[in-house]
């Protein structure tokens, strides 16, 4: 299964890549470059495939509800354009083992290869006894990201995959400690950086006009950018350029 051509820019199908070819792939991006969207792919063609060509279910975990359900609604509206056989999303509870009067919603399509994706709420727990691909979205935001990523990582004895996305949070946070100790080869996963530039090369901002109806032209590219980087302020380094303060 591949992306429909056209559809993504070079950067979310470098993501794609990534997770095709690594155990373990991190992400570090700039805001507004779409790569949740892209993420949603990624488990559609996971979930899609059968287990013989290396499919397997995919589990989501953003930082709140919101970002839960707009992903799987992503993952439908990518499964209609691909014609990929699917249920309808369904919501459903996670029960909690160690607190079984609080059930959480979770979200949940399960698709005709047999696998199913599972959009869950950020504990740790929640991957008990799971099996597969983990996406974790803007990673640096989620409570206890450490003991999310060791249970995330355990999946990979069986031949799971994790994919780590995320803007950065401070210097401190566990999610640029992983980064760096990528980066100074301390840890054997992949990293692919993005920063807000890296985006327009790709053609985020011909992308957006496209969607919007609007002409495109190096001018308003450039007024755009610096508009956003007015808006983020004092911010811009780390929202926007993988700069953590």
């Amino acid at each position: 299964m591949n992306a429909p051509a056209g559809i993504f820019l070079a950067y979310q199908s470098k993501t794609m890549q990534l997770t095709l070819e690594n155990p373990v792939a991190v992400v570090e991006k700039s805001r507004r470059t779409g790569l949740s969207w892209a993420a949603s792919f990624i488990a559609d063609l996971f979930g899609g495939m059968s287990s013989d060509a290396g499919g397997m279910d995919v589990f989501y975990m953003g930082y709140n509800l919101e970002m839960a359900r707009e992903f799987i609604d992503y993952c439908a509206e990518h499964m209609e354009a691909m014609q990929v056989v699917a249920s309808e999303v369904r919501e459903s509870f996670f029960r909690d083992p160690d607190k079984p009067d609080q059930d959480v919603k979770v979200f949940r399509i399960d698709l005709g290869s047999g696998h199913k994706i599972l959009a869950l709420p950020s504990m740790p727990r929640a991957l008990r006894g799971m099996q597969g691909l983990v996406i974790i979205d803007e990673a640096a935001f989620h409570d206890d990201l450490e003991e999310l990523l060791k249970a995330a990582l355990a999946l990979l004895m069986w031949g799971g995959k994790v994919l780590i996305i995320s803007t950065h949070n401070g210097d401190t946070n566990p999610f640029c400690e992983l980064v760096t100790n990528i980066r100074a080869g301390r840890k054997p996963y992949a990293l692919q950086r993005i920063t807000f530039d890296d985006a327009l090369r790709d053609g985020l901002f011909r992308k957006i006009c496209e969607r919007k109806g609007d002409i495109w032209s190096p001018e308003a590219e450039e007024k755009w950018r610096a508009e956003i980087i007015a808006f983020y302020g004092d911010a811009a380094d780390e929202e926007l350029f993988c700069i953590p303060k």
